[in-house]
């Protein structure tokens, strides 16, 4: 019986190993096909004249400080942005190697936030429960890698994930509120280590200063962390009380230094100049309901997502009373407060968009995803967290527990089959999840050909003499989801191009393609 238990648990673990697999191997190999896009041009040759002009180091703070006080209040982004410059310094290669490892950290950093999850809420005890614990990690980890990279219409995030700009001002400050998260509830585990608090309230710093959008979902991810940790009866739990709190207060603070800068509210004024409008606080703060019930409604209707969730919430059912010790009760007050959290953090994430772009939707692609993301996943934990609850009022629960998993594994088995068979008409439009999108191009050849392209034109832009004027002709880009635009118009006069032309010392550039 045990040797059955134990080929069963280690089959889980190699099940569970394969699918992250799937979802991360693709992630990492598409981001080592990146190149320059866009506003990295534009900072990276901004900093250089900066730094050509104040001196090699303390231009390069200064070109970060004038934008704080000029255009967005990101002051680690901007610190980041302004400092590293990997294509300037490292070249195309260098600049790929930085953008693996910013992908590589987002896994790292996702399952860190995992791994402190699962040990807060369940001990380990013996050999057996520990193999146990680490199958549910790899559970929630595999759940959340598909919620972020397998459900349809997830290929959007490449903005964040292939874009180094977008990757510095919103996926560094996810990864780092996940490191925040992580450390937290390891500082609470029996252990109790005050340099997890630290580490936790360091992050949650680095983490309020990239992107107004994911600085506002972080003080409230920190909030709801801190009513998981408080709300539990054990004793020992109310000691270092201010550390318990401080990140809270330091996410909070990180966000108003973000929020309040001078550059944010100049930004503001000049855009609502531009467009001739006089856009305010409560204007935001409605558009924000309609847009918040509008996102909120596509991710309740995608059939994937409802698989996922109705498959999590019965196979957490199973799994609640060997999760959730005595010392860890769940009630329904508690699950309350968690949802109520929940439902303003999704709000809290979006209210920053409209706010600064001055209207009801979500413009781009970047601050779609970003919101999608965190809707997804503060979904999931409370789908958790309710589970949870249920299961420890539930009589009878062996019996129950077997019940529930059986018909968690043919619901999730039929839904995911069904939501396939719906979206089957329309997934050319939808897309799938992104990793299978990268699998997709990386085995037809897409993502090689556009990199080769992209190449051709950064490696011509070197080689061109200076202060000439680079009409490059190149042929048509092959239809792509997966990566990026790199930004340089067939137009000289765009401000993408005018940041090239000075970046490779020319008089001017323009790339036109579709020419054979």
């Amino acid at each position: 019986m045990r040797k059955g238990k134990i080929v069963g648990e280690w089959s889980i673990t190699a099940l569970l190993t394969g699918i992250i697999l799937l979802l991360t191997i693709p992630l990492l190999l598409g981001a080592a096909y990146t190149y320059p896009a866009a506003d990295d041009f534009i900072i990276e040759n901004g900093s250089t004249e900066w730094a050509n002009a104040m001196g090699s180091v303390r231009g390069h703070f200064l070109a970060a400080w004038n934008y704080y006080m000029t255009w967005e209040g990101r002051y680690v982004s901007n610190l980041l942005l302004f400092t590293i410059l990997p294509y300037t310094r490292f070249g195309l290669n260098g600049f790929r190697i930085v953008m693996v490892i910013l992908s590589a950290f987002f896994e790292f950093s996702l399952f860190f936030m995992v791994n402190g999850i699962i040990n807060f809420s369940q001990p380990a005890e013996g050999i057996e429960a520990w193999h146990g614990r680490q199958n549910r990690k790899l559970f929630l980890y595999a759940v959340l890698l598909f919620a972020a990279l397998g459900l349809p219409g997830t290929w959007i995030g490449r903005e964040i994930f292939y874009w180094y700009t977008a990757a510095v001002g919103y996926l560094v400050g996810i990864n780092s509120l996940f490191l925040s998260i992580g450390c937290f509830f390891l500082a609470n585990c029996r252990s109790q280590k005050r340099r997890y608090y630290i580490s936790s309230v360091l992050f949650a710093f680095i983490a309020a200063g990239t992107c107004p959008q994911v600085a506002s979902f972080v003080c409230s991810w920190q909030l709801i962390a801190l009513l998981v940790v408080i709300l539990s009866a054990e004793s020992y739990r109310k000691q270092f009380y201010f550390w318990i709190i401080l990140p809270v207060l330091v996410s909070f603070f990180g966000a108003v230094i973000n929020a309040t800068s001078p550059g944010s509210m100049r930004r503001s004024e000049l855009t609502m100049e531009e467009e001739g409008i006089n856009y305010g606080l409560i204007d935001a703060v409605k558009d924000t309901f309609v847009c918040h019930k509008e996102e909120l409604g596509q991710i309740l209707r995608d059939p994937m997502f409802i698989a996922v969730a109705i498959t999590l919430f019965l196979i957490c059912i199973f799994f609640g009373e060997k999760v959730l010790k005595k010392e860890r009760p769940v009630n329904w007050f508690s699950a309350f407060l968690v949802v109520c959290s929940v439902i303003i953090s999704q709000y809290l994430c979006i209210f920053p968009v409209i706010l600064g772009y001055h209207g009801t939707g979500l413009y781009n692609d970047r601050t779609k995803y970003t919101a999608d993301f965190e809707i997804r996943f503060s979904l999931i934990f409370t789908i958790i967290y309710a589970a949870l609850c249920i299961s420890q009022m539930l009589p009878d629960k062996e019996k129950r527990n077997r019940f529930f998993y059986l018909l968690g594994v043919l619901c999730g088995i039929f839904l995911c089959t069904a939501g396939f068979l719906f979206l089957n008409h329309s997934m050319k439009e939808t897309g799938y999840g992104y990793s299978f999108e990268l699998i997709r191009e990386f085995t037809n050849g897409t993502v090689q050909d556009v990199f080769s392209i992209r190449k051709e034109v950064l490696y011509a832009l070197e080689a061109a003499e200076d202060g000439t004027d680079i009409c490059l002709e190149m042929p048509s880009l092959p239809p792509t989801r997966v990566t990026y635009s790199q930004g340089i118009a067939d137009v000289p006069g765009e401000q993408t191009n005018e940041a090239v032309a000075s970046m490779f010392h020319l008089n001017s550039v323009v790339v036109k393609y579709g020419i054979q």
